[in-house]
């Protein structure tokens, strides 16, 4: 299966689908498709200085787990400008996430407002996993 994902537009709102092999696959790909998002929305995209952020997110399921290390991700942009590229040293637990976040510091737009809880969800499907997200923007 691999990991992939894509972007729905909606009024307003960016439906992120996401689609991995595992869990674990599944939240480094959210990341990779955040950063991709931020990127194309910022002049001199990847010109930064190269970082790494531990990154630790705990919510009541996995489902919200998803919303939250999105948030967190988003928080990370606006706050610091980081524009994640890839994740290493990811650690699931059923209610926990941490992992390091591999980008570069930028000037991301404050393109993400919230992370919504509408339609979303995360659920094993297949022999992958499926996830999907919806940004208000």
């Amino acid at each position: 299966m691999g990991s992939s994902h894509t972007w729905a537009e909606h009024t307003g709102e960016l439906e992120l689908e996401l689609a991995a092999d595992s869990p674990e696959e599944l939240f480094a790909e959210a990341a990779v498709a955040l950063g991709g998002l931020l990127a194309g929305h910022e002049p001199g995209a990847g010109a930064g200085e190269a970082v790494e952020v531990e990154v630790e997110v705990c919510a009541g399921d996995p489902s919200t787990l998803l919303a939250e290390w999105l948030a967190e991700l988003a928080y990370l942009a606006e706050r610091r400008g980081l524009v994640p590229e890839r994740v290493a040293d990811l650690r699931l637990a059923e209610t926990t996430i941490r992992a390091t976040v591999r980008g570069y510091l930028g000037r991301p737009p404050p393109l993400v407002k919230a992370v919504t809880y509408h339609r979303l969800e995360m659920r094993a499907v297949d022999g992958g996993w499926r996830g999907r997200a919806v940004l208000d923007v």
